[in-house]
């Protein structure tokens, strides 16, 4: 079984360094997938994200996958045929129902002003500095250091696009949503309905990096069930 990672657009795949240091001592085979916010003018920034993510599954087209998406990367993973994974694990993730965009999938409307005024502010770009206070949730200096160099360069209008999902989606044989924090809990609920397995742990919305052994053991003991 291979585990395909897929991060959020807020951040780069170094989110997923202490994770995939865990996996490797567990010798579990794993792809962080690299995706950029650098769609040309006339592409949609989901249908760039989808490119990247299409090609990157076309070097594991022979191996039994598991596709894990955290954060914003929920909607990504929608994009993809379901069939073509033996099972999809959500880390605290946007979890669609529908096409809608993420904005709209947010829990709180407040957050929405606050993110559309900051980058009106900042010629369309969430501020790098409003980016930066997502390390208070990160335990230890060095897990620290490993998100803020992880932050991405964010145009808003990747939260303001309708993104579709897949038309088979959510149809996949054995799911498991992990929510982590409150902001999630609609999404937990949208799985659960969809047949995801749900697990609800009061922990960080990075508890991959701050607790990475025990969430590669929690993806490698679902992996196991798959095969």
């Amino acid at each position: 079984m291979h585990l395909f990672l897929v991060h959020s657009p807020l951040l780069t795949p170094s989110v997923w360094d202490r994770l995939m240091e865990s996996l490797e001592a567990a010798n579990v085979s794993a792809t962080a997938v690299a995706l950029d916010n650098a769609a040309p003018p006339s592409t949609k920034h989901f249908e760039h994200h989808l490119a990247q993510l299409q090609d990157a599954l076309l070097d594991l087209r022979r191996a039994p996958l598991v596709g894990i998406a955290h954060s914003g990367a929920g909607s990504l993973l929608a994009l993809l045929d379901p069939q073509q994974f033996a099972g999809l694990i959500y880390l605290d993730a946007i979890f669609p129902d529908k096409g809608a965009s993420r904005f709209e999938l947010f829990d709180d409307p407040r957050a929405v002003n606050v993110w559309r005024q900051a980058a009106e502010q900042n010629g369309g770009k969430l501020p790098r500095s409003m980016l930066l206070q997502l390390a208070a949730a990160v335990q230890g200096e060095r897990s620290r250091k490993a998100l803020k160099a992880g932050i991405a360069d964010v145009p808003v209008a990747l939260y303001e696009e309708v993104i579709p999902v897949h038309p088979r989606w959510p149809a996949v044989e054995r799911g498991l949503y992990l929510q982590w924090t409150d902001s999630y809990a609609a999404d937990a609920d949208r799985a659960q309905s969809a047949g995801f397995e749900v697990r609800r742990q009061a922990a960080s919305h990075f508890e991959m990096l701050n607790q990475p052994d025990a969430v590669a053991e929690t993806l490698l003991a679902f992996s196991r069930t798959l095969e």
